[in-house]
C-alpha cells in the first residue's frame, strides 16, 4: 500500500514508511521510485467509489517485496481506512492486561472504526475490539509494538497507542528524540535561554488568541449556519436551546462545583464553536470580563425535597418540567399518577402498585369508589392541599394507603403527614366519614372488614 500527502507530490510506502518521491501521471503512465528495492508502479483502472466526499480512489500495481495491491488516496484524506487499521494492527506483537498481567490473543482483537453513540459529527474514530467489544478510554491494556521507523519494541497503553492509530505516527518517542532538526532546535533554545532558566527569569510565552470572545461567537454563528439540516437537528436534540436555558436559569445555584454561583452578567450561548470532534458545545459567555466557562457540574436544589445536589452537565436536565435529586426522580418515577377506568365508567386515579389493586378489587367487588377529595391544610405557616387516595361513599370512609417509602419517612419525621392527618380527620368529622390509613400488609384486614359489612 502506498498513503499520498495531499498537500505535496510524497508519497509513503505503507511497506517501510519511508517517503517516496514521485510526479503523479495520469492513468496507465509508468511511475519511477528513487528508493530502491520499488522498480516501477502503474496506476489501474479508478475504483469509481469516493471514501469521502469529492474523493477518488485509484487502485496500484507494483514490485515492492511483500506486497501486491497499493490504494492511494489522490485527493482528500492523508490515509485510507482500511490501509490505517491494518498497516498499524500489523506493528501489534502482544495486548496484555495490566492488573492480572495476562496476554490476550491477537486473534480475537482488531481496530475498527466505530462511531460513537453520543458523536455530533458521526464520523468514525479508531477503535480496538477485544472479544467483539470495543475499549474504551477506561481500561488497563499495554500494547507491546514495533516501531516502523527505527524497528525497536516499544511498550505502552492502548490509549496511547489509538493516538497514534488516530494521528498516523510512524516513530515512538525514541525517534522522535533522535529527530535531526528537532535536536539542533532544542540545543539553540538552550543556548539561548539557559542562563535565564536558572536563574529563575525564563517566562514561557503564551499563546494569545487572535479572536476576542465576541469575535469568536460571530465566527460560531457563521460556522453554525454552513452546517446541514441533519447535523442542526441532531445537535439541537441533545443540547439546550437559549429559551430552554432562559427556563431553568433561577434554578441553578452555582456552576463549576460552585465556582460560579452568581449568573449575572453571563450568556448562555448554544453553540460555541470548538476544534475537535463535537465542533461545537454550549458555553457560557461573559464578555465584560472576556470570559467564557463551560456549564458543567451545575447545582440545582431540587423542587421536591429542596436539597442541593449536582448534575455534571445541562442535558440532563433537557426536556423536564421540574428537577428533581436521584432520590426523588425515582421516586417520581416509581409513584408517577396513573389512571384506572372502572366498569361504571369512573376514572380513578392510582400512584403506586398497591393502590391499583384495591381499585381493581372494589371493582370486581361492585364497591363504588371514588377519588378522595383535595383536604386544605396549614404546614410551616404556609396552606397546602392534601388529595386523599380514595373514597368510598357506600361506607363512609376516606381510604389513604401508604407504603415505607422515602418520601412517607421524610413527611411523618418532618410533621407533615401529621398535618394532613389532623385536617383529613377534622373533615371526616363534619361529614360523618372515617379516616382509615392502611399499608399493604393490613390492606387484607380491611377488605375483610369491607366484605362482612357488605355481607350484613
Amino acid at each position: 500500500m502506498v498513503v499520498f500527502n495531499s498537500a505535496s507530490t510524497i508519497i509513503y510506502c505503507v511497506n517501510c514508511w519511508k517517503p517516496l518521491k514521485f510526479i503523479l501521471p495520469q492513468r496507465g503512465d509508468p511511475m519511477g521510485c528513487e528508493r530502491e528495492g520499488l522498480k516501477k508502479y502503474e496506476i489501474g483502472q479508478s475504483a469509481a467509489k469516493s471514501v469521502r466526499k469529492g474523493s477518488t480512489t485509484r487502485f496500484i500495481t507494483h514490485e515492492c517485496t511483500g506486497m501486491t495491491k497499493l490504494i492511494a488516496n489522490l485527493k482528500g484524506s492523508t490515509l485510507i481506512d482500511s490501509m490505517e487499521v491494518d498497516l498499524h494492527f500489523k506493528t501489534i506483537e502482544s495486548i496484555r492486561e495490566k492488573t492480572t498481567n495476562k496476554e490476550i490473543a491477537l486473534t480475537s482483537c482488531s481496530i475498527e472504526k466505530i462511531v460513537a453513540k453520543y458523536s455530533n459529527t458521526k464520523e468514525p474514530i479508531a477503535k480496538m475490539v477485544i472479544n467483539k467489544k470495543p475499549i474504551s478510554r477506561n481500561n488497563s491494556y499495554f500494547v507491546k509494538f514495533v516501531c516502523p521507523t527505527c524497528k525497536a519494541t516499544r511498550e505502552i497503553t492502548l490509549n496511547l497507542f489509538m493516538r497514534r492509530v488516530s494521528k498516523n505516527t510512524t516513530r515512538c518517542f525514541c525517534c522522535m528524540n533522535e529527530d535531526t532538526d528537532k535536536c539542533k532546535k532544542q540545543s539553540g533554545f538552550m543556548k539561548q535561554n539557559m542562563s535565564k532558566i536558572l536563574e529563575g527569569e525564563y517566562v514561557k510565552p503564551v499563546k494569545v488568541s487572535h479572536k476576542t470572545i465576541s469575535e469568536h461567537l460571530d465566527f460560531s454563528k457563521g460556522e453554525w449556519e454552513k452546517e446541514d439540516i441533519e447535523f442542526i437537528n441532531n445537535y439541537n436534540f441533545t443540547h439546550l436551546s437559549l429559551e430552554e436555558f432562559s427556563n431553568i436559569l433561577p434554578k441553578i445555584k452555582g456552576v463549576g462545583n460552585s465556582k460560579l454561583v452568581n449568573l449575572e452578567g453571563w450568556s448562555y450561548f448554544p453553540n460555541y464553536r470548538v476544534f475537535n470532534q463535537t465542533r461545537y458545545t454550549p458555553m457560557l459567555v461573559n464578555l465584560s470580563t472576556n470570559v467564557v466557562e463551560k456549564p458543567q457540574y451545575i447545582t440545582f436544589d431540587c423542587e421536591n425535597c429542596g436539597n442541593s445536589f449536582t448534575h455534571r452537565d445541562l442535558e440532563i436536565v433537557k426536556n423536564k418540567l421540574k428537577i428533581f435529586c436521584q432520590g426523588c426522580t425515582l421516586t417520581n418515577r416509581t409513584f408517577r399518577l396513573r389512571s384506572h377506568i372502572t366498569k361504571n365508567g369512573t376514572k380513578i386515579l392510582w400512584q403506586s402498585i398497591p393502590e391499583r389493586r384495591f381499585i381493581e378489587w372494589c371493582d370486581e367487588h361492585s364497591i363504588e369508589i371514588k377519588n378522595g377529595p383535595s383536604i386544605q391544610y396549614m404546614f410551616q405557616d404556609k396552606m397546602h392541599a392534601y388529595r386523599v387516595d380514595f373514597e368510598l361513599p357506600t361506607f363512609k370512609r376516606l381510604i389513604e394507603i401508604k407504603d415505607d417509602h422515602c418520601w412517607h419517612k421524610q413527611q411523618l419525621a418532618s410533621g407533615k403527614f401529621g398535618a394532613k392527618e389532623t385536617a383529613a380527620i377534622e373533615w371526616c368529622k363534619s361529614k360523618d366519614y372515617t379516616f382509615i390509613v392502611v399499608f399493604p400488609k393490613t390492606l387484607q384486614g380491611l377488605k375483610d372488614l369491607l366484605l362482612k359489612s357488605c355481607k350484613i
